[in-house]
């Protein structure tokens, strides 16, 4: 029987949550956030021990709701969740501009007329890889929320390959460096052929036939 994707990010769940909060600048160890999801003793921060929790809601969220239509009522509720006690107005579209460390670029005001014409188009892509990170890059760069729009970018890029049973969607801790380079470079310019080209050959795990 070979690994179905669902399997595959059940099995890779903890993996996947470190990942994740590597790429928030965490620095969270494999162990302690395995510790944090078993509920064991470990020393560490309350904004990792929520950063972990509510990653892990997420994902449960995201499992029990993969027939759910792709579309801003679900990135809302995947804010809200990875949110929850940890910054204000999650799930919210934001009102307020917002400011991206590393470069001096600055999103616009995100318009929710605009966020749903823009995933209507996204959902035309046939090439369902294509479409999970170009979710990727549109949720990332247009920051429609006042934080956790690169988790909801993550949860929904995973959605996208999940549902259509290819594999998983992780930035490796060994090509982070890089990927935090092109991810600003995407910023700036808006051209995201060279991050998708990147994450195709790194940040997909994909199931074994």
């Amino acid at each position: 029987m070979r690994d179905t994707a669902i399997e595959m990010a059940k099995r890779m769940l903890v993996d996947s949550i470190w990942k994740s909060a590597n790429l928030e600048g965490l620095g969270t160890t494999f162990p302690k956030t395995e510790a944090i999801l078993a509920n064991a003793p470990t020393t560490t921060k309350t904004e990792e021990v929520l950063f972990v929790i509510n990653m892990k809601r997420a994902w449960q969220f995201l499992l029990d709701n993969l027939d759910y239509a792709n579309c801003i009522m679900l990135l809302r509720e995947y804010d809200k969740i990875v949110g929850e006690l940890l910054f204000h107005y999650a799930g919210e579209i934001r009102t307020i501009p917002v400011q991206i460390g590393g470069t001096s670029w600055e999103p616009e005001m995100p318009q929710t007329g605009v966020i749903m014409d823009a995933i209507k188009e996204i959902e035309q892509i046939e090439d369902a890889e294509l479409k999970a990170l170009k979710y990727f890059c549109y949720i990332a760069r247009t920051q429609m929320f006042i934080d956790g729009n690169k988790r909801v970018a993550q949860l929904m890029a995973n959605k996208v390959l999940i549902e259509n049973d290819i594999g998983i969607f992780q930035v490796p801790i060994e090509r982070l460096e890089a990927f935090r380079e092109m991810l600003i470079t995407f910023y700036e310019t808006g051209n995201d052929s060279k991050i998708i080209a990147f994450m195709k050959e790194y940040c997909i795990r994909r199931v074994q036939n």
